[in-house]
Order: C-alpha cells, then sequence, then structure tokens
C-alpha cells in the first residue's frame, strides 16, 4: 500500500523525496524534520530543503516552535489541489503526444535500438558539443561534468545562455562552480550524490545525447540516435534532477 500510494503521488508531480516526506508526515500527524527523516528514510542533508519545497508547494503547513513542527495539509485541500493537477495533466496529454510524435518524425531514418555512434578523442567530442551547443533552441542539460570540461566549454554556454537557452548542470558531490553575478543568471546549478560518477551525460533540445567519459586528459563519448531511448533519459535527468541539491 505504501509504495502504490507513493507512486501516486509521484504521478502528480512530486518527487520520490517529495512523496515519501508528504506520506511520512500523513502518518506522523506532526512530527520534527528529524522524525520525518527516519520515517520516509530521505537522508538528513535533504530533508530541510524538501520540506521547505512541500511547503511552498502548499502539501504541508509549517508550526512555528522550537525545534519547528510540520503537519501535513488538510485533506479537502489537497482533494482540490489533486482534482485540479489531474485536469491539467488531461489537457497537456495531446501536446505532449503530438511532441514525441514529432521528435519521432525527425528519426524516421533511425529506429534501430542499437543506433549510436562512438566518438574517441576529446578534439572530437568537443567539436560535437560544441556544434550541439552553437545550435540550440530550448535547453542543454550538464550532468557530472568535471571541472575542466565545463572550463572547456564555459564560453560556449555563457554565449548560448545569453541567447535565452535554459541550461542545468548537475555537479558530483564535491564539486564547486564559479559563481558569479553572470553566471548565476544564466546557469541553474545543482549537486548530486555521487564522488566518483563513472560518466557524464550530456542532452540537447531532448533529443541530442551523449554518454561522455572523461579520463586524465581524454574525452570519449558515445552519441545515442534511437529516439525512443533519448526520450526516456530525458525523463530521468529532469526527474534527478529535481531531487538533486540547489546550490
Amino acid at each position: 500500500m505504501e509504495h502504490e500510494i507513493i507512486r501516486s503521488l509521484k504521478e502528480f508531480g512530486l518527487t520520490d523525496y517529495e512523496a515519501r516526506v508528504y506520506y511520512g508526515a500523513c502518518i506522523a500527524d506532526i512530527a520534527g524534520a528529524t522524525e520525518l527523516s527516519k520515517i520516509s528514510e530521505v537522508p538528513r542533508a535533504r530533508i530541510y530543503d524538501i520540506l521547505s519545497t512541500l511547503a511552498r508547494k502548499g502539501w504541508i503547513n509549517i508550526i512555528d516552535g522550537k525545534p519547528t513542527k510540520y503537519q501535513a495539509q488538510n485533506y479537502k485541500i489537497i482533494k482540490e489541489k489533486l482534482e485540479s493537477e489531474e485536469k491539467r495533466l488531461k489537457k497537456s496529454k495531446t501536446a505532449i503526444l503530438e511532441e514525441v510524435i514529432s521528435y519521432s518524425k525527425n528519426y524516421e531514418n533511425e529506429d534501430s535500438e542499437a543506433s549510436q555512434e562512438l566518438i574517441l578523442g576529446k578534439k572530437d567530442v568537443l567539436s560535437k558539443m560544441r556544434k550541439w551547443i552553437a545550435a540550440s533552441k530550448t535547453n542543454i542539460l550538464i550532468l557530472y561534468f568535471s571541472d575542466i570540461l565545463i572550463e572547456e566549454l564555459y564560453a560556449d554556454l555563457e554565449r548560448c545562455g545569453k541567447r535565452g537557452i535554459k541550461i542545468d548542470i548537475i555537479l558530483n558531490s564535491e564539486q564547486q562552480f564559479r559563481k558569479t553575478k553572470k553566471s548565476k543568471k544564466l546557469f541553474n546549478v545543482r549537486r548530486g550524490d555521487e564522488k566518483y560518477p563513472k560518466h557524464g551525460n550530456f542532452i540537447v533540445d531532448k533529443k541530442y545525447y551523449l554518454n561522455i567519459f572523461e579520463k586524465n586528459d581524454d574525452i570519449n563519448a558515445v552519441q545515442i540516435y534511437y529516439n525512443k531511448c533519448v526520450l526516456c533519459i530525458n525523463a530521468w535527468l529532469n526527474r534527478f534532477w529535481e531531487e538533486c541539491t540547489k546550490v
């Protein structure tokens, strides 16, 4: 039953952590952050961020005091929220299907699940990424690039951001980021929980995707062409983005 409830909550737009914490708040009635962290099995380092997000979204109430307590929002309000979200999802269903069909048409000749290409060498990989960045129309998501690679692409990404392209960057658990007033406006930066990721991910406009492998000063990549696979990867990366810590 617990897994079904959490799965249903996620279908209404909550991340896994948010769904677990909200469900924990329902069980506990009124509880502090430490107790909710234990009930939901959400790391203590993330619990305050998740609680703050849930409060902002209207799923829980914050009860002032020392320590601060939290309580699940009134059932009637949540019921109205879910019904409203259900209507919104139904309205957007047609638009989403049209978008998927649009991407599929762009790949009519690339219908093999094994459709991929190995790109060897730093020069060729950077050339490919710069070409995609320059041609991007909507958004770019970068996951687990090294500091060196981010610096290599920084100027390209900066120009792209100035064009209004949405740029999301996920760092590993110990990376720092060159913060300036300009970069804060151009880039959205979060932090994942891996210290030594095995590879990076690079996706542009939801349809151009590279798996990035860095070793010493060399870079290799695998480009995946199969559109259904890329769409699934994009969905996973967006979900992962929601669960990462804001920087």
